[in-house]
């Protein structure tokens, strides 16, 4: 393993990219629905506001433990230290729509990038 590298597929934009990293963890039955509802919501995250999202993966990895497990409870004193206008529910709704974070139970994420 590793000797040989497949490209799984190539993506010209970054949100193109986190819809495939979405994907990549979705079961083959589901991918198709997944895919359609990520493209047509995108737009969701296209947005004039004052608020930048380019901190957003940072922010989540120093939330995150040394397993890039992330809590709420470790999430928010981080939040509060930024310059973002985001309430937590919201930054973790975006990121797991972004695909850099997946659910592992109530209140625990796991940092995907």
């Amino acid at each position: 393993m590793g000797q040989n590298p497949v490209v799984v597929c190539t993506v010209q934009t970054a949100s193109q990219l986190r819809i495939e990293v979405a994907l990549a963890n979705t079961p083959d039955e589901l991918r198709e629905s997944l895919r359609q509802r990520l493209t047509k919501n995108e737009q969701l995250f296209k947005s004039d506001d004052d608020v930048s999202f380019t901190g957003l993966p940072q922010i989540l990895h120093r939330a995150a433990d040394e397993d890039g497990v992330l809590t709420l409870k470790r999430l928010q004193p981080v939040l509060d230290k930024s310059s973002q206008s985001l309430e937590v529910n919201d930054l973790i709704d975006m990121a797991e729509s972004q695909g850099l974070l997946v659910r592992l139970g109530t209140n625990r994420w796991q940092l995907l990038e």
